[in-house]
Parts: structure tokens; C-alpha cells; sequence
């Protein structure tokens, strides 16, 4: 009697993605040393009387060293999704333990949240 063999006739499951557990904040850095170098306070945010959202993130370099920083700007819609394409790079320079702050501004009244990325400016 012949037993039936089975070879390579088992089919690999497909990989799954794995779960991100961090749920993402409306202001990002990308680097451990953009973050210790630089202090970033509340986002202040409002709307005009046409409805276009406005906010003003105060930041500041927190060494004793000019920092020259790329920011990005996405804004998403009340179901959270992006309106438009991410708008950048745009580059500000913060001057040493000195307050200052990142303005940026909507172009629609259907923006509802938003992300600003940070990096060092190349």
C-alpha cells in the first residue's frame, strides 16, 4: 500500500502587519536629540470668522545653540483625513533659551485636527 506523500503542498500564511500601540500626538520630532534640544509647549488653537483653523505651537531651543529646525504641516478633516498633501519643508531658526513659536493656518474650514513634524533642517 502507498502512502500519499505531501510535499510542498503547504501554502504560507500572509504576514500581518504588526499594531502600532502609540496613538499619534498632534506634534512629532524625529530624533531623541531634536527632542532633549528643544521645548515645546501647548499647541494654542483657533478659528477666524471664515472658519479656517489657526495654531501657534510655542517652541524653543533649550541649549545654549541656534537650532535650525524643518517643520511639516498636515491637517486632517473631522473624520481624520488628510486635506491636501502634507505642506513643507519649512525652516525656522530658534535662537538660544529664547520663546518663540511655529504659526501655521488652513486652507479649508473642513480642517479639523493637525500634525506638525519636526526635523533638523538639512
Amino acid at each position: 500500500m502507498l502512502l500519499p506523500i505531501a510535499v510542498g503542498c503547504s501554502v504560507n500564511p500572509p504576514i500581518q502587519p504588526r499594531q502600532d500601540p502609540y496613538v499619534p500626538s498632534q506634534i512629532h520630532v524625529d530624533s531623541e536629540q531634536l527632542r532633549e534640544d528643544t521645548a515645546v509647549g501647548t499647541p494654542n488653537v483657533h478659528r477666524d470668522e471664515n472658519g479656517i483653523l489657526y495654531v501657534n505651537v510655542p517652541i524653543r531651543s533649550a541649549i545654549d545653540k541656534t537650532l535650525y529646525v524643518d517643520y511639516y504641516v498636515t491637517f486632517f478633516d473631522k473624520n481624520g483625513q488628510p486635506i491636501g498633501q502634507r505642506m513643507g519643508p519649512f525652516t525656522k531658526t530658534f535662537d538660544p533659551n529664547t520663546p518663540s513659536s511655529i504659526t501655521v493656518n488652513s486652507t479649508t474650514p473642513r480642517a479639523a485636527d493637525f500634525q506638525i513634524d519636526l526635523r533638523y533642517a538639512r
